[in-house]
């Protein structure tokens, strides 16, 4: 069955050991995610994906022990699946300006503290997807690197 898009916002915070949240970027999924990942399959290519902007300042940095943490506030009801179709590769900017991706959500190479899993979307709940323990400092998106999220609908 095709999977659909899940319309909804969201948002990228930095969580410090003290569980403080600091929000880094958030918006429309649709933006980052222009074509949707129907059947697990990214479908557009990077240059048609969007920049999520280098987030600078000293609030902004992800240090080392901190936690890159992604939620959902879905717009409609909706199921993720176990063998979630949803697909993702974010830019981030190491300090040294070198930039890399983070992988898929339900990654656990990419996301060691949680990975997305199945669970029903309630419209307006801001649900925690998943959260990356910082090895290396780094900031959220890049001036050169394009990003790409989705979330589908296994419903």
């Amino acid at each position: 069955m095709v999977s659909a898009q899940i319309a909804g916002t969201i948002k990228f915070y930095r969580v410090t050991p003290t569980n403080a949240r600091v929000l880094l970027w958030g918006g429309n999924i649709a933006y980052i995610g222009p074509s949707g990942s129907s059947e697990g399959v990214i479908a557009s290519t990077p240059e048609k994906w969007s920049f999520i902007p280098l987030t600078t300042g000293a609030d902004k940095v992800l240090n080392v022990n901190e936690k890159l943490l992604v939620t959902f506030t879905s717009a409609v009801t909706a199921t993720i699946g176990t063998n979630t179709k949803s697909k993702a590769a974010i830019a981030i900017t190491y300090r040294d300006g070198t930039s890399d991706v983070i992988g898929d959500f339900s990654s656990s190479v990419d996301w060691d503290d949680k990975q997305l899993a199945a669970k029903a979307l309630v419209i307006g709940d801001e649900t925690e997807l998943c959260r990356k323990t910082v090895r290396l400092p780094f900031a959220l998106g890049s001036n050169v690197n394009k990003s790409f999220t989705s979330l589908e609908n296994n419903a």
